[in-house]
């Protein structure tokens, strides 16, 4: 399988630096075939212009080639404000362009990504008690916007995401049990059922 892992965090020593290093030696180890976009290393520009707007696709088509030859693409990112990083956001607004991710012809079923995956890895900022204490916090409603209305509308298949909570206030021993989680996590992904929206 090829493997996109779109990777967003400014602090090479994040935990999120270390779950996509994970990612990248467990998938690689799975016999996986891996592709890296780090946006903050590359200076990626999440501005989209009017002359990608208007079709020209030019200056992206690297990135959308990464997606072209992706069966999964595989988020790894923060969660800044309830959503992903703005750089991240603007390399959805640029890549998945009308054309190639989208048409008014083509969505959900028939969607112009449909046959490859997608799945998000994130980090948050508090445990996951915090969560729990009122349905506005509820993470999967959080993150419908982006499971739904990017992934499922561009006919990708969703697969369940994976959470680290509160890694700021882990205890080394719980760091390591949440990497172990997500290895587990990604030695699954032939057995993951992919989400259902009604």
């Amino acid at each position: 399988m090829n493997v996109l892992i779109i990777y967003a965090h400014p602090n090479p020593s994040s935990f999120n630096a270390a779950l996509r290093d994970l990612a990248v030696r467990t998938l690689s180890q799975a016999g996986h075939s891996i592709l890296l976009s780090d946006l903050y290393t590359m200076r990626f520009n999440p501005v989209l212009s009017a002359q990608e707007l208007q079709g020209d696709l030019q200056d992206i088509q690297p990135e959308i080639e990464k997606v072209r030859r992706a069966d999964l693409l595989l988020f790894q990112f923060p969660d800044w404000w309830y959503g992903m990083p703005a750089i991240m956001k603007g390399w959805i607004d640029r890549v998945f362009a009308y054309g190639f991710a989208y048409d008014d012809q083509h969505s959900f079923e028939n969607g112009l990504l449909r046959g490859k995956k997608a799945m998000l890895s994130l980090t948050v900022g508090a445990r996951e008690d915090y969560f729990r204490q009122a349905p506005q916090r509820d993470l999967m409603r959080v993150l419908e916007p982006i499971h739904y209305g990017i992934f499922a509308y561009c006919g990708l298949e969703v697969l369940p995401p994976f959470i680290a909570y509160g890694p700021g206030e882990m205890s080394e021993a719980e760091r390591k049990a949440t990497l172990e989680a997500f290895r587990e996590h990604l030695k699954k992904l032939p057995e993951l059922q992919p989400l259902r929206f009604s």
